[in-house]
C-alpha cells in the first residue's frame, strides 16, 4: 500500500491533500483479500507438505535459496540450490532464505548433495545433483544489471522490478535501456536476452494482432532466422502473450530454440500468469470449501456469534477511525496494521465461557 489514507472528512482540502485516497472499511477488506490474492498467485499451486522432488522438473514451481545452509553461494550461484515451498516450511524454517518468486523447469535441489551431508526432511532418496537445474545470480540474493539486492536499503529511488521471461532475471525499470509501455503489458524480453536469440528481431513485439492478421499469418507464416548480427539492442514488452503463436514451428527454428534453450516459448503452458491464474483458483476454492463447511458447522449460537464477531470488527475499526478523523490525521499502513494486531490480541485474551439454554 503505497498512498496515505484520508479518513479525516474535511472538504476543504490543499492540493496535496486532495491527493490522499478515502480510506472506508471495504478498502481495508479489498486490500487483505488482494494481499491473499498475491501469496496465492505464487504459491498457491505448489504444495506446502510434500517435498515437490518426486515430481520431477516441474514447469513451474515456487522456489526459495537457503543462504543459511550454502553460505558461499552468496558469492557463486553456481553454488546456490533451490527448494520448494514445503522444504521452506519443513527444513529451512527460521533460516535465511531468498525467495525467488518462479522458475521453471526445476527440481527440488534440498538435501542433495550441494547441502554437505544435510538431508531432507520430507524426501530421503535424492539424486546427487539435478542436472537440469539453470541457476542465475538470484540465487545468491541479487538482481538486474546493476547486481543489488531487493529490497535495497541503500538504493533511495523507488522502482518496480520486471522479470525477463527468458533469463527469469529481475530488472529496475530503469535499468532495462528502454522506456516503459504506460498500459498493461504482459511478458517482458530483457536486451540482453534478446542480443543472445536474435530471431526474436524479426518479430513485431509490440504491435496488437487483428483476427484478420493472424489469419494473414497463418496462411503464409515464414521462417524468421536472424540474418545479422546486433547491439545495444533494449528490452522488448508484449501487450499479451499471443506473440508467441507467431513463433516459427518449421523444424529449422524448431532445432534452434533446442540448441539455443528455449524451446519452453512455444509451450502453451510456460507463460507466468497461467501458474498465477491456477494458484488463485486453487487458492478461491480452498477458502470457499473451507467457508461453506465452516458455516455449515456452527449451530445456531455459533452462527449469532460469528455474525456478531463480524460486526464487532466494523464497530472496533469505526472507533478506531475516529480519532484520525477528529484529529484529521492522515491513516498509514502502519496504523492499521497496528489495529488489527491489536484485534488479535484482543481475541487471544478472550475467555471461553460455556453457553446456557433457558
Amino acid at each position: 500500500m503505497s498512498e496515505n489514507l484520508d479518513v479525516s472528512g474535511n472538504s476543504e482540502q490543499s492540493a496535496e491533500e486532495s491527493e490522499v485516497v478515502t480510506l472506508t472499511l471495504n478498502d481495508v477488506l479489498e486490500l487483505e483479500d488482494e494481499m491473499i490474492q498475491d501469496a496465492a498467485a505464487v504459491l498457491g499451486a505448489s504444495n506446502d507438505k510434500a517435498c515437490s522432488y518426486n515430481d520431477g522438473y516441474l514447469k513451474r514451481q515456487a522456489l526459495y535459496s537457503c543462504l543459511t545452509c550454502i553460505p558461499e553461494a552468496k558469492d557463486d550461484p553456481e553454488k546456490g540450490a533451490g527448494i520448494c515451498l514445503a522444504c521452506s516450511y519443513h527444513c529451512h524454517d527460521g533460516h535465511e532464505l531468498v525467495e525467488l518468486y518462479t522458475k521453471r523447469n526445476f527440481r527440488c535441489d534440498c538435501g542433495n548433495h550441494k547441502f554437505n551431508g544435510t538431508k531432507c526432511n520430507l524426501c530421503h532418496n535424492k539424486t546427487e545433483l539435478n542436472d537440469l537445474n539453470r541457476y542465475n545470480q538470484n540465487f545468491s540474493g541479487i538482481y538486474c544489471v546493476c547486481h543489488r539486492p531487493y529490497p535495497d536499503s541503500e538504493d533511495p529511488l523507488p522502482d518496480e522490478m520486471i522479470q525477463c521471461i527468458i533469463c527469469e532475471d529481475w530488472y529496475h525499470s530503469r535499468h532495462l535501456g528502454v522506456e516503459i509501455p504506460s498500459g498493461p503489458f504482459a511478458e517482458m524480453i530483457c536486451g540482453t536476452c534478446i542480443t543472445k536469440h536474435e530471431f526474436l528481431l524479426h518479430y513485431d513485439l509490440s504491435k496488437t494482432k487483428t483476427l484478420e492478421d493472424e489469419v494473414k499469418e497463418e496462411d503464409s507464416q515464414i521462417c524468421r532466422k536472424p540474418q545479422t548480427k546486433c547491439e545495444n539492442v533494449g528490452a522488448k514488452f508484449w501487450q499479451d502473450i499471443s506473440w508467441r503463436k507467431e513463433l516459427c514451428t518449421c523444424p529449422d527454428c524448431m532445432e534452434l530454440y533446442k540448441k539455443e534453450d528455449v524451446l519452453f516459448l512455444i509451450d502453451p503452458e510456460d507463460p507466468v500468469h497461467l501458474y498465477e491464474e491456477k494458484g488463485k483458483a486453487k487458492a478461491k476454492e480452498v477458502v470457499e470449501t473451507h467457508n461453506r463447511n465452516f458455516m455449515n458447522s456452527l449451530d445456531r449460537v455459533q452462527l449469532v456469534e460469528a455474525i456478531a464477531g463480524y460486526n464487532d470488527l466494523k464497530e472496533n475499526l469505526a472507533e478506531y477511525l475516529k480519532k484520525f478523523v477528529e484529529n484529521k490525521k492522515v491513516v498509514k499502513e502502519e496504523d492499521i496494521r497496528e489495529f488489527f494486531d491489536g484485534m488479535m490480541a484482543r481475541k487471544k485474551q478472550k475467555v471461553s465461557v460455556p453457553h446456557f439454554c433457558h
